[in-house]
């Protein structure tokens, strides 16, 4: 009986060990979310964020999506000899303990095929998903012309 008893607690020790280890590694954080307000007549336009990772792994966001826009993809500024040209990209890691801007000129979330005209104040949802399962949800407001 006493094995039986010290065997529970030594398996509900290992299991609280677990979901503590899991609950040191919060997901990403994030701040600045911005959109900027799309051109007149064309449903596109880009979001920016910082992305915060208070873990000691790196962590990869994978995917972005918004129920605002038909199609989002992640992309970075390019130069092409002296042109620079939006390029997409398969993920953004996010250095253990440290940070990624997503900002004009650089990394940026596109979002395209706006599902209505977005002025400023609007407020438009973005989810990033990152390689270890995690969802952010993300309520990003659209500015005029930046920041």
């Amino acid at each position: 009986m006493i094995r039986r008893v010290l065997k529970t607690l030594g398996v509900a020790a290992v299991i609280a060990g677990s979901a503590a280890s899991l609950a040191a590694q919060a997901p990403v954080a994030t701040s600045g979310a911005w959109v900027r307000e799309p051109v007149p007549g064309r449903p596109t336009t880009a979001a920016y964020l910082v992305i915060e990772n208070p873990g000691s792994d790196d962590i990869q966001i994978v995917s972005a999506t918004s129920s605002a826009a038909g199609n989002v993809e992640m992309h970075e500024m390019v130069r092409e000899g002296d042109v620079m040209k939006m390029a997409p990209v398969k993920s953004i890691t996010v250095p253990a303990n440290g940070r990624v801007e997503l900002k004009p000129g650089g990394l940026h979330i596109m979002l395209f095929n706006l599902k209505q005209p977005l002025k400023e104040g609007d407020v438009v949802p973005i989810t990033l998903s990152t390689n270890r399962g995690w969802t952010v949800r993300v309520q990003a407001p659209v500015k005029k012309g930046g920041m």
